[in-house]
């Protein structure tokens, strides 16, 4: 009797330990009082690199403390549900059938409950009233602290770091913010620095960034239909032979009238590649330039207007933008009827656009599409390239009047961390290469395009700064409107205009600096 006591005893020891150590991985409150833990939930532990973030646990009296997220929206409703916005990437209510809703949502309540925080969000416009930037000025100035995170539309971001209303993040470098790990979007981290500071970034706690990236779409059945004369794209990309020339040939070849005259000019016809005015911009970015880069010191230099940049974006609106076999939704878009998308509805080969356009545009197209990214300019090209589109990407930035930024900085950074592990995966996965990609090729494609994202500071350091300039509807936007190519005149009309923009920002940046 005593050695089965004995036994019974050992047995359950070794049980309490082992629930003690399930219990430790799994509990941010174990550890050193004040120092940092980690914490690694779920299956498959060992894959993961551990969240490394100061122990902490904000429940007090039994109440959770609020992690409250402004988001942007569009379109003059502070609503989600737009074409701007087609993820929901904070608070999500209930696991309701929907897989990456439901990832979401797990994140959330793993944090919630590690942390003794409560998650939730409200969105509010861009271009409403009040605006978002009202709505944030508003609040900082009262002291509310309403806001412990707050993401924002990178075209506008400038307007509102000058106004010193985001925290530097490089105060929790490397102690809270690993910002160098994989759950932080790197190009990014580079190109939203600015000298030593970060004060908005991305990292996989975001959607919309990812939905924002140029991707170009082309129908399969049409390409099926001339693919005597036409080569496989998808090899062309593999054999780094995907250049704006053998775009420019399929677009000639596949096009033509098809409504009984002799010209391409309706919607009945077939058109070689549809897509907006937005497109000069993928183009010249997949080509390999930028309108400026952050130098080694976090400055902002300029490219655009310096080489062959002019001559590059002038042969974009020529070869391209004015090609008759581009169907300009923008310039044509009185030509559309209701709810119609020519490349939808099967009568253009290409459609260039943004990875999004899958859940929006492309959800209910019958023929079967393929994906690309858009091509290089040439084959000395070295790599592709996919512009994050500053009109629809999210940023995100903890405000800097909060009353608690170390908090605001941890969960941030759990978020981040879950995200990458748990949510990322059915994004891409599911979400994307199930959904929206319909073969083995096109999933690939996707993983080229998303290896390649690529941040353009000149672009969103003077959008903001200038909406009618260089990049807004007097600019290079809107100049296929005009049937005009005459980039060296814009570049006269805005370019000194842009150069100081660029300075005003580089000044304040070095006034930060002291």
């Amino acid at each position: 009797m005593k050695k089965l006591l004995t036994l019974c005893l050992a047995v359950l020891m070794v049980l309490t330990a082992a629930v003690t150590m399930l219990v430790s991985c799994h509990n941010p409150d174990h550890g050193d009082e004040g120092g940092n833990t980690t914490i690694i939930p779920g299956e498959n532990d060992g894959d993961r690199i551990p969240l490394d973030v100061p122990n902490k646990n904000y429940e007090v009296n039994g109440e959770k403390t609020q992690y409250h997220i402004l988001e942007w929206a569009a379109g003059g409703q502070n609503a989600p549900g737009q074409s701007w916005i087609a993820w929901e990437e904070g608070d999500v209510e209930a696991e309701d059938g929907d897989m990456l809703g439901s990832a979401v949502f797990r994140r959330n309540a793993w944090v919630e409950q590690q942390f003794g925080v409560e998650i939730t969000k409200e969105y509010c416009s861009v271009d409403g009233n009040p605006s978002f930037k009202t709505r944030v000025f508003n609040d900082a100035t009262t002291t509310s602290n309403e806001f412990q995170l707050i993401t924002l539309r990178t075209l506008n971001i400038i307007e509102l770091i000058q106004e010193d209303l985001y925290l530097d993040m490089n105060l929790y470098k490397d102690t809270i913010l690993h910002t160098d790990q994989p759950w932080w979007v790197q190009d990014a981290v580079r190109s939203f620095t600015l000298g030593s500071h970060l004060y908005v970034t991305s990292s996989e706690m975001l959607l919309r960034d990812k939905g924002a990236t140029s991707t170009l779409y082309f129908n399969q059945y049409l390409a099926k239909d001339y693919e005597e004369d036409l080569p496989n794209f998808f090899e062309l990309v593999d054999n780094m032979e995907w250049t704006i020339d053998r775009m420019i040939d399929a677009c000639e070849i596949v096009a033509h009238p098809n409504d009984g005259d002799d010209e391409i000019n309706t919607t009945d016809d077939v058109w070689g590649i549809s897509g907006g005015d937005d497109t000069v911009y993928y183009l010249f970015n997949s080509y390999g330039y930028k309108f400026a880069h952050i130098d080694d010191f976090g400055y902002i230099e300029y490219d655009f207007g310096k080489g062959d940049t002019i001559v590059v974006m002038q042969d974009i609106f020529l070869d391209v933008m004015y090609g008759d076999f581009y169907f300009n939704t923008h310039l044509n878009s009185s030509m559309l009827e209701e709810g119609q998308n020519i490349f939808v509805d099967g009568n253009s080969l290409f459609s260039s656009g943004l990875v999004k356009d899958t859940t929006t545009k492309m959800k209910n197209m019958q023929d079967l599409y393929g994906i690309l990214p858009h091509p290089m300019l040439d084959e000395d090209q070295e790599t592709y390239s996919s512009l994050v589109w500053v009109h629809h990407d999210s940023s995100l930035g903890i405000p800097r009047y909060v009353a608690d930024p170390e908090m605001c900085a941890i969960i941030l950074e759990a978020l981040s961390w879950e995200s990458y592990y748990s949510v990322s995966p059915i994004f891409y996965d599911t979400i994307l290469y199930n959904r929206a990609a319909k073969d083995e090729d096109s999933k690939r494609m996707l993983k080229i395009i998303f290896d390649a994202r690529s941040y353009d500071p000149g672009q969103y350091y003077d959008s903001g700064t200038n909406p009618s300039g260089l990049h807004g509807n007097d600019g290079l936007l809107r100049l296929t409107g005009s049937g005009s190519a005459d980039i060296a005149g814009k570049w006269a009309q805005f370019g000194g205009a842009a150069e100081e923009n660029m300075k005003e920002v580089n000044n304040w940046v070095a006034g930060n600096e002291d």
